[in-house]
């Protein structure tokens, strides 16, 4: 067994499909098939269930996926190892970010970083914090940037800033250029709102019930961009980082009263190793905050 074998596997697990599979690999589904079926005779039992196009894990193939990452990720850590001989001239860093800091805090923050060290491959996801946790623990990223609290002890939380959160009015609101709305006036006003597998929601959602509101929550969506699209179109408001909407045509912010915030923090797994690369743009990232 060779470590695309590994590879392989683990792209196939991940797609269901041996035609997506094949394709992100760069390679024909007869290959990955055979390749498939090579580490299945190897082992001496069946790691996928095929029921027509689609490919789903076996017990036993569920097995193996976690030793197939614990694999791949020490032959990587090795690599990240070595290239540390190499002063930083080689790496790869994978990390997963907040859309809101994705957008407005990351992009100086990548141009900086790469002007020093160009020969270091970045890959950045946009994920829930949520994900960004169980990435962390598949030992997917390297570290993230996620809302605090941790839903586990098993991830490190390093706070980077704090922000204060607002109510997010178009220019059809009546709220427009209103210094403050307190917030058990929030339920007098319809609400689009972040759909609640967001940490954000949730927290937001503690904070009204602690303080007996009901807010009139008439839409919900999974992503940022069609929620400000939808508020600077209609009379609907929204409740998110009053950063998001800084200097944004046709939106406005209105502070809560009392103040409510949030805390942007650095996620890592522990007892886990961080690459030299790795090391490097979290430094970076404090450095900025």
């Amino acid at each position: 067994m060779e470590l695309r074998h590994l590879r392989y596997f683990l792209a196939a697990a991940q797609s269901q499909s041996f035609t997506r599979a094949s394709e992100s690999l760069h390679i024909t589904q007869p290959t990955l098939s055979h390749q498939i079926k090579q580490i299945e005779d190897e082992l001496g039992i069946q790691l996928f269930d095929r029921v027509g196009r689609v490919v789903k894990l076996t017990t036993a193939g569920e097995l193996f996926q976690t030793y197939a990452k614990r694999a791949l990720l020490e032959v990587d850590a090795g690599m990240d190892a070595l290239n540390e001989l190499e002063n930083l001239k080689h790496g790869r860093v994978t990390f997963g970010v907040l859309s809101s800091f994705g957008t407005f805090h990351l992009p100086p923050i990548l141009a900086d970083f790469n002007k020093v060290y160009p020969g270091i491959k970045i890959t950045v996801l946009r994920l829930r914090s949520g994900e960004i946790e169980e990435r962390l623990l598949d030992g997917e990223l390297h570290f993230g940037v996620a809302y605090a609290p941790s839903s586990t002890e098993q991830i490190n939380v390093e706070p980077l800033f704090t922000v204060p959160l607002a109510l997010v009015v178009g220019d059809r609101h009546p709220l427009v250029g209103c210094a403050g709305i307190a917030l058990k006036k929030l339920n007098e006003h319809e609400l689009i709102m972040l759909s609640n597998e967001y940490n954000s929601r949730k927290m937001i959602d503690a904070i009204l019930l602690a303080n007996g509101i009901t807010p009139r929550i008439v839409m919900e969506m999974n992503a940022i961009e069609p929620i400000l699209a939808t508020v600077r179109n209609s009379s609907l408001a929204t409740i998110l980082s009053a950063n998001l909407v800084e200097e944004m045509p046709g939106l406005h912010q209105v502070p809560l009263t009392p103040t409510v915030t949030h805390t942007v923090a650095l996620f890592t797994r522990r007892n886990s190793h961080l690459s030299a690369a790795a090391r490097a743009l979290v430094e970076t990232i404090r450095q900025r905050f």
